[in-house]
């Protein structure tokens, strides 16, 4: 078969992961703008109270109205991520790659449980505000942590992991 012939009907076919995450980001960056345009010092009363009250961690995104700030993580979806893996996969590499900088930093040899809940924005990629658990191998002790992780396809950097206050 001549490569050119598969490389023309390829590009006619939609890629609908591609398609369908660039709708999520479209809508996303619609409510974006729409909200730094109309928004209304109710909107950013609500948006500060929450963040005041939760922080970015458990940031209740029910609160947002037009004001946007954060986008919780669905760990079912895959709108971050190509199929089979999900968004909760990501962010449970995320999570383990954040615990393994908070094990080499702090001397501890604590071991991941599970991801609990995500919030994540836009800013060079993807910035991830992670709640996970780690268990601590000695006393059993399950303790719950925060991380601040930016996401790109090829980078991550972890910016802050500590347990949770």
């Amino acid at each position: 078969m001549d490569p050119q012939v598969v490389v023309d009907k390829k590009s006619e076919e939609p890629d609908l992961k591609r398609q369908k995450l660039d709708e999520k980001c479209e809508e996303e960056m619609s409510s974006y703008s729409d909200s730094t345009c109309s928004f209304d010092s109710e909107d950013e009363r609500l948006v500060k109270e929450e963040l005041n009250r939760s922080g970015d961690y458990d940031f209740d995104t029910t609160k947002q109205r037009r004001f946007v700030i954060r986008y919780p993580v669905n760990f079912e979806d895959s709108d971050i991520v190509d199929e089979p893996d999900t968004d909760g996969d990501l962010v449970h590499r995320l999570s383990m790659i954040a615990l393994q900088k908070h094990n080499e930093y702090n001397l501890t040899n604590l071991e991941f449980v599970r991801a609990v809940k995500a919030n994540r924005h836009y800013g060079a990629g993807f910035i991830f505000y992670i709640t996970f658990e780690a268990k601590d191998n000695d006393s059993h002790i399950i303790i719950p942590f925060q991380a601040t992780v930016r996401y790109l396809p090829l980078q991550v950097t972890v910016y802050r992991v500590n347990p949770k206050p």
